[in-house]
This record gives structure tokens, sequence and C-alpha cells, in this order.
């Protein structure tokens, strides 16, 4: 068997297609299809089901994707204990972090680091979908909802805060007013919230944060936003407390290097010094 099969196989099981898993490691389709034929010919087994959707994956697949995790989980570790036996600071830090904490309290805040250390190189993944701290695809991550498996540093940063919005003079009235909201491909808790407020799904929905923010401030209806993107916005009154924890992920202590180290700590920073904004407090009453 050829263990580089075993990536093609990770990576069509994760992305559920051949199209896909080809997207991620930037092959072509064949490629991927000749090396998952490749792989289940040597095991003897069937590791998916094709169909016209996708590939479903089959018992045995399943049975060997927690191999491979494994696998990916021992490899991340070793080479996070090699670069932390790295003196300098210096090369590249992978940090994922959700878009709009990127670009409104972390940016802005991040080059006094940067300054200090001009050999550290930053790379930062934005979006919803989850990245895999102990699988190795980013050295730290900002989450709202704490890894529950591997050997990971995991430390509570602050407190997101949501509010009910609307553009000063827009209509207001939950019972007459559009609904700003997520896709029904995003089952978040800010749709679950707007829900249990007005007992009805969002009437514009949107699957970026920061289109919300932009259809409310427009005065096109009212929906639930973090406290901290709240400039020019009303907020309207409440009875339920909207709240999220945000959680600074990354590898065991031990095996932190100086680098991811010093932006770890950088991050944790900027995240405790916006605790007022994060949280609302610093609204006008």
């Amino acid at each position: 068997m050829d263990w580089n099969d075993v990536r093609y196989f990770v990576a069509t099981y994760r992305a559920g297609s051949l199209t896909g898993a080809a997207r991620i490691l930037g092959v072509s389709v064949q490629t991927v299809g000749r090396r998952i034929d490749a792989l289940e010919a040597a095991i003897g087994s069937t590791l998916f089901v094709r169909h016209s959707g996708g590939y479903t994956a089959t018992p045995d697949a399943e049975a060997l994707m927690l191999e491979a995790e494994r696998v990916e989980e021992a490899v991340a570790g070793f080479r996070a204990r090699a670069s932390g036996r790295a003196e300098t600071i210096e090369g590249a830090v992978r940090l994922a972090a959700p878009e709009t904490i990127t670009t409104h309290l972390l940016l802005p805040a991040l080059r006094p680091m940067l300054s200090q250390y001009p050999a550290l190189q930053l790379e930062i993944i934005t979006g919803i979908a989850r990245v895999g701290i102990a699988r190795g695809e980013a050295d730290l991550a900002l989450r709202l909802v704490p890894p529950d498996h591997g050997a990971l540093t995991v430390r509570r940063v602050g407190t997101m805060t949501h509010g009910l919005y609307a553009r000063a003079g827009s209509v207001t009235d939950l019972a007459s007013a559009r609904l700003v909201g997520w896709t029904s491909d995003h089952d978040l808790p800010a749709s679950r919230w707007l829900h249990r407020l007005t007992g009805r799904s969002a009437d514009i929905r949107f699957n970026h944060l920061e289109s919300h923010r932009a259809a409310i401030a427009a005065g096109i209806g009212v929906g639930i936003l973090p406290c901290f993107l709240n400039s020019g916005l009303s907020r309207l009154p409440c009875s339920m407390v909207m709240e999220e924890p945000l959680w600074l992920v990354g590898h065991a202590a031990a095996e932190m290097s100086k680098r991811v180290r010093v932006v770890y700590d950088e991050i944790a920073t900027i995240i405790t010094a916006h605790a007022a904004h994060l949280t609302g407090r610093d609204e006008n009453p």
C-alpha cells in the first residue's frame, strides 16, 4: 500500500466528493479517483459508495479515518515539538479566527507585535468552517466552541455578547419588521435566538456576517449582531441574554513553539483589551 494514498482518502472523506478533494490537494479529479481506487484495491475494501451527489463513506472508511486522524495528530505534534526547539522568533504562524473579529479587532492591533518581530510571518484563515489544530491545519484558533479532544492548550479569553439591532428611525416592531438572519444551511446560535425572540425565521438571509450588518445599517431589517459591530446602529430592548465564549486554542504548552507562543499571548492580550467592546458595555445608554 502507498501511504500517500491515505492523504487522498482523507481529503475525499472530508470533502465528500472527488472534486472537493482535488481542490483541497491541488490535483486533478482523475488523480484523486485513481488514488482512491488504488487504496481500495490494496486493502481489499470499499471505502466509498459512489453516487451522483458525491462519495459517501462506508463503515470501513469511518474506521480508517479514525486511524488517519491519529497519524495526523502525531505528525502535527512532532512538528510542533521540533519547531519549539528554535530559539529565534521567525517563520510562519497559522491562525484560524472569525473574519469579523479578525477585521475589526485583531488586524488594527497587530502592528506592534509584527514590528517587534520582523521575521515573523502570519497566515490568518477566516470563515465559519472549523479548522483542526490537532490535525495540523493551523497553529492557533480563536473559536466560539472549545475542542472536545486532542492534547491542546485551551483558554477562555473573553465573552462575545450579541444584541438586537436596527438602523435609527427604521421599523423596530418585531411583529412587522423584516428580519435579517443566516441562510438555512448555517445552524448558528444567532438563528436560534432570532427565532426564539420573534417566533419566525428571517426574511432576508445571508451567509456572511458583514452582509447582516450592511443590511441592518441600510434599514432593510432588524437582526442580531455581535455588540462590537454596533457602530451607527440602535440596540433594541431584548429579554434574552445572548452571549458566546471566546476560546483560544493551540497545541499543548510543552509542544508550542516560541513564535506560536508569542502570537498566542498577543491574541489573548488583544481580546482582553477589547472586553468592553465585545460585551457591549461601552455602548451609549
